[in-house]
């Protein structure tokens, strides 16, 4: 019940803001126009409702104001028709906006046939790509006629790289790095050998160009291609033509250098992007460490180059990857497949980037651009394009901007960035964000300290900016103390005047908001009172229509202006009827068919018990499996004539071991009867019955029988003693296991106790008390040395 209640009251709290209360806090026209492009500024000097200049677009309810402050949108796009030249619409965009307002723009690609492209030859020259080499030298016709098939304004160019011409990137013993391998060129960071060339001679000069080259070689396994890329995409030596497709056709059979990598040979100064040519050859190698993966995906849509990476296969993976960081239309093909020339790969590559159009916004992170591509005639969404798309086709995209704020109303809050259209064109956008008021920053517009103001602010688009501490309409009330402020505040909310959209603390009293509707009013010390912001019921209406709003309590059975009427109905809401009629059905005096509890004028059913009255039982009612045992236990048995054995509705035994239930429909399963037959097995019986919705009983049509009672099946006894021998031998295990480690800590600590004590064992030098001489002396008694025989 209480929840009931406060649904709608959640509902209308979230509802009761206007648009006029979310634009009313504004004090001046540039912060009112900030608060939501909705929002405008009244610029009459005198307002009836000062508090009503920021107002809704939307609400007609201010009459009062005759000249609107409402910023509008403007926006200014270039179109030109399409052409060999020309391949998007708009080629530019300029839009001056509010901040949170939105736009959309449609933007239209088509690719025109015979555009011109260019196509640089980038190679890796270290000696493992010989036999490439060799095949290129008498490949030019077909790369000339690959790019034929795809424009007939074609123009090529050549370049060769290695790696940078220091250890341990290259050998620099014994004058390796001028000739590291017999008859080979010297290691090189990037040589451009052959300037974009268009026309017949292309092709004559870059078969002259190969024929006088010679392979090169390093010692480690990574290339330096990537210094080699940044450099024949940023130089202007190149030749790229102004207005062309651009593509870098890199091929290599060997993973690449990074930034960092450079540390190993002392080179720490990050690469800077920038050309370092001079003379067709890169002098910065040295200086410089080798490009990161953000530096060449910048340089590559700055410069509006697709690059196309032809790798051994081996090698996919990883180009791959690379391929997908950057957004450019990146492609890789496998050099190594037997079946494919390099001219087979320019030419399926290049068809590939044709046929795929896509835009890709490089916007700062305050401005959201959201695209959505419209393919059709079989082109098929991909990412932020279309792919399968032919030469001539139109590509539409609905492209959103937005910017939800100003950075301050005095900063540029101007937005310029590109949207590219990768191959083809970019499309510069310039976003205006107006963030201030034309009569706010108009000299001539605004008086300065004028009586209007009592001399205490300035007139500033019809309203006074007060200063010194002062405030109101028109600055007549002194803020010099916290006195006027706190006698407006509530003294049990601590709010003023109950929050900014309710009063205005004027000169220390509170003036209340009058709300938008008329019939709504608003009162009170601190305008804490009102007749609508009180509970309502589930169609949002206030007390439920029964009663009467007094300062956010629903005062029951009263008019609108308070006076008392018949008592009917109660309840926080006013939505609980005092008489329990509505509880009683027509066919029963008794309430909720004595199955439920009437609780404000609706029945709480019990368990199982459901209906408006509660007078509707699904488990007791017809679909109540303890009043078919015997009709069911004698159809089985005999399987006899239902209604020989007193059933009341056609009962039948399946003809197969199991009842079909899918052909039955609605059906309830029973399984309450126990087959004399066989015991510990049940008889499993169907009850298909008729839904009558949850106003009526359900219909009982029929009842079916499985033929084949349920028995629980047989305990399998080889698992049994299996799982009963298993658990015996790995408890046996496992106890070994602890009995082990518990005997090696114990034989561990006696043995360092040993080792302890004989460190500290301290041994006397001297003789054994129980050592003996291993040699007897015995003595001749006759013998003359003899003194006591002398005597004798």
């Amino acid at each position: 019940m209480a929840l009931r209640l406060l649904l709608p009251l959640a509902t209308i709290l979230l509802i009761l803001p206007s648009a006029q209360g979310q634009c009313g806090g504004a004090k001046t026209c540039s912060e009112c126009i900030r608060v939501s492009p909705d929002c405008r500024w009244c610029e009459d000097k005198e307002l009836a409702v000062e508090y009503e200049r920021c107002n809704s677009r939307n609400d007609f309810t201010v009459t009062s104001c005759k000249t609107w402050a409402d910023p509008k949108k403007e926006v200014d796009s270039k179109n030109e028709p399409f052409n060999d030249r020309v391949q998007v619409r708009p080629s530019s965009l300029d839009i001056k906006m509010r901040p949170g307002d939105d736009h959309t723009q449609t933007i239209t690609v088509k690719a025109a046939k015979n555009y011109p492209l260019d196509l640089y030859y980038l190679m890796d020259f270290s000696y493992s790509m010989n036999d490439d080499l060799e095949q290129l030298k008498t490949s030019t016709a077909r790369i000339a006629e690959s790019l034929k098939n795809v424009s007939t304004n074609f123009a090529l160019g050549f370049g060769t790289f290695v790696d940078k011409p220091i250890a341990p990137y290259a050998s620099t013993e014994d004058n390796k790095l001028d000739e590291p391998c017999a008859g080979c060129s010297p290691v090189h960071s990037f040589n451009h050998v052959m300037d974009i060339t268009s026309g017949n001679n292309a092709q004559t000069e870059l078969t002259q160009k190969l024929n006088a080259l010679n392979i090169s070689s390093n010692i480690d396994n990574p290339e330096g291609g990537m210094d080699a890329l940044v450099q024949a995409t940023v130089c202007k030596d190149i030749g790229w033509r102004t207005d062309s497709r651009r593509v870098i056709f890199y091929a290599s059979d060997a993973i690449f250098h990074m930034a960092g990598d450079g540390a190993l040979a002392g080179i720490v100064t990050p690469n800077s992007g920038t050309c370092g040519l001079s003379n067709g050859k890169y002098t910065r190698s040295l200086e410089e460490d080798y490009p990161s993966i953000g530096q060449i995906n910048s340089v590559l849509i700055k410069n509006k180059v697709i690059p196309i990476f032809a790798v051994p296969r081996k090698m996919n993976n990883l180009y791959t990857d690379l391929s997908n960081q950057l957004s450019q239309l990146s492609q890789v093909g496998s050099l190594d497949d037997k079946s494919e020339t390099v001219a087979d790969i320019i030419r399926k590559q290049l068809n590939s980037i044709v046929s795929w159009t896509q835009l890709n916004p490089q916007a700062p992170p305050n401005v959201k651009v959201s695209i959505v591509p419209k393919c059709s005639n079989g082109q098929e969404l991909a990412g932020n394009g279309c792919k399968g798309v032919n030469v001539g086709d139109e590509v539409v995209f609905d492209v959103k901007f937005r910017v939800d704020e100003c950075i301050s109303s005095d900063s540029d809050n101007t937005y310029s960035f590109d949207i590219d259209v990768p191959g083809i064109a970019t499309i510069p956008v310039k976003i205006s964000l107006i963030c201030q008021c034309e009569c706010s920053t108009d000299k001539s517009d605004i008086q300065i300290n004028p009586d209007t103001c009592h001399g205490r602010g300035d007139l500033i688009c019809g309203s006074c900016q007060c200063k010194d501490n002062t405030y109101g309409s028109h600055c007549q009330c002194d803020q010099t103390t916290a006195t006027n402020v706190t006698r407006c505040t509530d003294p049990d909310s601590g709010r003023v005047c109950n929050g900014g959209n309710n009063g205005m603390c004027i000169c220390g009293q509170c003036e209340c908001i009058p709300p938008t509707k008329k019939e709504y009013k608003r009162w009170g010390k601190y305008c804490e009172c009102s007749n609508f912001d009180c509970p309502r019921n589930s169609e949002y209406a206030i007390c439920s229509n029964n009663g009467y709003c007094n300062c956010g309590t629903c005062e029951c059975n009263k008019t609108v202006g308070g006076a008392p009427q018949e008592v009917k109905f109660t309840g926080i809401d006013c939505g609980c009827p005092i008489s329990n009629e509505t509880c009683r059905s027509q066919d029963s005096d008794v309430l909720c068919s004595g199955n439920g509890e009437c609780v404000c004028g609706e029945c709480n059913c019990k368990k199982d018990y459901y209906g408006k009255h509660c007078d509707i039982c699904q488990e007791c009612g017809p679909l109540d499996c303890s009043k078919y045992p015997e009709c069911v236990k004698c159809v089985y048995l005999e399987e006899g004539d239902w209604r020989k054995c007193g059933c009341n509705v056609s009962t039948v035994l399946s003809a197969d071991e199991r009842v079909d239930t899918s052909k039955l429909g609605r059906h309830k399963q029973c399984t309450s009867i126990d087959d004399p037959t066989n015991d510990g097995c049940s008889i499993i019986y169907y009850l298909h019955y008729e839904d009558k919705g949850i106003s009526q009983q359900p219909n009982l049509i029929s009842i079916h029988i499985d033929r084949e009672p349920d028995c629980p099946s047989a305990p399998n006894i080889i698992a049994i003693v299996a799982g009963v021998i298993g658990g015996i031998v790995g408890v046996g295990v496992l106890l070994l296991i602890i009995w082990k480690i518990i005997t090696g800590i114990v034989d561990k600590r006696e043995y360092e106790k040993f080792l302890e004590e004989r460190s500290k064992a301290k041994w006397n030098s001297g003789l054994s008390p129980i050592y003996r001489e291993p040699t007897t002396k015995y003595r001749n008694p006759l013998y003359t040395g003899n003194m006591e025989y002398k005597k004798l």
